[in-house]
């Protein structure tokens, strides 16, 4: 009789477990979802800079601003993760901060990016600044001012 309690009490404790909230309300879950964001922006990224490899010299633009159109999609999808990331539960967990700090670099750089190709496509300034620094405490560096 008593291992039958026993074994009851194991039972009830696994269902317990599997009762609890699931993956999709703990940190793992907040970094896996902006990872998945930077993988996807990282994907666009690069495509973009293969239609911008394949129309230069003058060749239709057409498919440079088909990919700069996912590649902003890719960032709003960034932001989202980030926004749940930001204000789920589990934000203050040093692994959700390190993730969000990740992804708050990329969506900089990415906008950069995405800003650069604007001006190539649709005119304005042709200098580019340079992407800030990706590691804290290091130097920006600056174009060089006109003479």
């Amino acid at each position: 009789m008593l291992v039958a309690v026993a074994v009851l009490g194991t039972f009830q404790t696994i269902l317990a477990a599997d009762l609890s909230p699931g993956p999709e309300n703990d940190a793992e879950a907040a970094c896996t979802e902006i990872k998945t964001s930077l993988h996807a922006l990282a994907d666009s990224e690069h495509n973009e800079s293969l239609a911008l490899a394949l129309s230069g010299g003058g060749n239709s633009t057409a498919i440079v601003e088909a990919r700069l159109s996912v590649l902003l999609d890719r960032t709003q999808d960034l932001r989202v993760a980030l926004k749940h990331a930001r204000e789920s539960p589990d934000a203050g967990d040093p692994m959700v901060d390190q993730c969000t700090r990740m992804g708050f670099r990329a969506l900089v750089i990415s906008e950069k990016l995405t800003s650069d190709v604007e001006s190539v496509l649709f005119g304005g300034d042709d200098s580019f600044a340079e992407a800030p620094a990706l590691r804290p405490g290091a130097p920006v560096s600056r174009p060089a001012p006109p003479p």
